[in-house]
């Protein structure tokens, strides 16, 4: 494997897995591989230039910390171990003592996630060090095509979310239902899928054989990068008399799949990576009056998800907190997912307690953003165990437009929440008559000079003397007038609902009879005595 600088594997890893606790003496210390550091007798006879990690190695423990120090220095290499940051002063000064290269993991991090990233980066990069074609064989469409050249089937390359990113189309060659559906929607079919994770497939090293009734026989392999899983390639045949010995062939093709498949892969995550920043930047105001981050694509359709009302309302304790907030987390990655299968570019971010995807209209996928968030709410809903409401707003195509499409989904979100809404896909053009409402409210709310004074007084008399003025009033004017409704409503007998309003009329100058003064009236209404 190709020598890595740790400096350069450290970017790779970002900082929510590794941070330099010491850079060592050595001027550009590298990484040729990672080797866990549970026996420093085997890691001295075995590793150099490696990524040792410190397993189950205390850092307050001195003896344990200059034995792994110790091992490190001896076999050239560089130690990864567990520890909070900012690191005391007492064994920061220990370790730069030895001028070892010196790792500190995210505590939170799994070292078995640690050890699978490295593997992949230091993979990766051995993709990159390759001459240009000297070992790929051109892009994936040339590999499946020669592939089913020297086979005599059909070979298809499928990604982990069962994304087809490559097929054969020579002259020919076999096909079934199964292969035409999954050409036309670029996805294992829905009926297939359970085919496609069988696991015999995923679990085997080799090649193993498969077929379901009524369809083709087929031979498949796992797609591997150290221990990651990356895909899958299949081979299907005419006819069980057909399949060839194609074990050691298959086998190849799944090793130089790999290769771009991670140099696809950091590609996509990269830019992936790029347009969620330029996103969370522009929603939050951090790009000027006028200046568009570079990631973003407009003009698009925003939309916004947030978690809906549950019956009975939610607890405030800190593990649901945790709970909803690691939701809001796997939300971001399936709208991310179910987009780009789907064919969209997207970006996401998670600001608050809201999910904000942007779904670019140039060169958009083939399916409509409705059919998307209706696939995606489906998909979340089984995944998480959780129901979401999905606001989308009009096609946007400059930042101001995009942050007033913010603002009015995060309106919108509010308002379906507090009207405990079904979970579903709603658009803030079908809400606008009720966004333009809340603002109306809140303005009044907030600024004394927007409001007649009557509903405060009609408040301080109900209180002082147990009656039900504001109530009565709000109910009438919330039915138009309708004394039958209003009185059903309150549940009271319409001769009282009657009373009330007269006597309204003379305490407090009411006067219902002229259209502004009841609009106003409404407006105060809602304003202040609405939670």
């Amino acid at each position: 494997m190709t020598a890595m600088l740790l400096e350069q594997l450290v970017v790779a890893l970002q900082d929510d897995v590794v941070s330099v606790l010491s850079e060592g003496t050595e001027a550009e210390p590298r990484v040729v591989g990672v080797e866990l550091l549970d026996s420093p007798e085997v890691v001295r006879a075995t590793a150099s230039r490696h990524l040792l990690l410190g397993v189950g190695v205390d850092i307050e423990d001195p003896d344990a910390m200059d034995t792994a120090l110790r091992t490190a220095a001896d076999t050239s290499c560089a130690l990864a171990v567990k520890c909070a940051l900012p690191a005391r002063d007492a064994l920061l000064a220990r370790i730069r003592s030895t001028g070892v290269p010196v790792l500190a993991v995210n505590p939170q991090m799994p070292w078995t996630r640690v050890q699978r990233l490295v593997t992949t980066v230091l993979t990766a990069r051995a993709v990159d060090s390759e001459p240009d074609g000297a070992r790929t064989g051109g892009d994936l469409f040339s590999l499946a095509n020669a592939v089913a050249g020297i086979v005599g089937g059909a070979v298809a390359i499928m990604d982990t979310q069962q994304i087809i990113v490559a097929y054969s189309n020579l002259p020919d060659q076999p096909i079934d239902d199964i292969r035409r559906q999954g050409i036309l929607g670029r996805r294992v079919p829905e009926d297939a899928i359970a085919d496609h994770l069988d696991r015999k497939v995923w679990t085997s090293e080799t090649v193993v054989r498969h077929q379901r009734s009524g369809s083709l026989p087929r031979m498949a392999v796992v797609i591997r990068a150290g221990e990651d899983v990356l895909g899958s390639l299949w081979a299907a045949f005419p006819d069980d008399t057909s399949v060839p010995d194609c074990g050691p062939t298959l086998q190849e093709a799944a090793r130089v799949a790999a290769l771009h498949m991670l140099a696809l892969r950091r590609q996509v995550d990269a830019e992936q990576e790029s347009r969620d920043r330029a996103l969370r930047s522009a929603l939050e105001g951090r790009s000027g009056q006028s200046d568009l981050p570079g990631g973003v694509r407009l003009p698009g359709v925003l939309v916004g998800l947030s978690e809906a009302a549950r019956e009975g309302g939610e607890t405030g304790d800190a593990g649901s907190a945790a709970r909803r907030h690691a939701a809001l987390l796997r939300l971001v990655d399936l709208a991310v997912l179910d987009s780009r299968s789907l064919g969209y570019e997207p970006a996401a971010a998670l600001l608050g307690e809201h999910v904000y995807v942007l779904l670019p209209a140039a060169g958009s996928g083939r399916v409509s953003t409705g059919v998307l968030l209706d696939h995606l709410l489906d998909r979340a809903r089984h995944s998480l165990h959780r129901s979401f409401v999905a606001v989308g707003s009009p096609t946007v195509g400059a930042l101001s437009p995009l942050l007033r499409a913010r603002r009015d989904i995060d309106a919108a979100l509010d308002h379906l929440r507090e009207r405990c809404a079904d979970p579903g896909a709603y658009r803030t053009e079908d809400l606008r008559p009720e966004l333009v409402l809340r603002r109306l409210v809140r303005a009044v709310r907030d600024d004394g000079e927007l409001r007649t004074g009557i509903v405060e007084r009609l408040r301080a008399h109900d209180a002082e003397h147990a009656t039900e003025y504001a109530a009565t009033l709000l109910a009438y004017l919330r039915h138009f007038g309708d004394v039958v409704a209003a009185s059903g409503a309150l549940h009271i007998h319409q001769n009282t609902l009657r009373l009330r309003l007269r006597r309204a009329e003379e305490l407090f100058g009411v006067w219902l009879a002229d259209p502004t003064r009841r609009l106003l009236l409404t407006l105060e209404l809602t304003a202040l005595t609405q939670p």
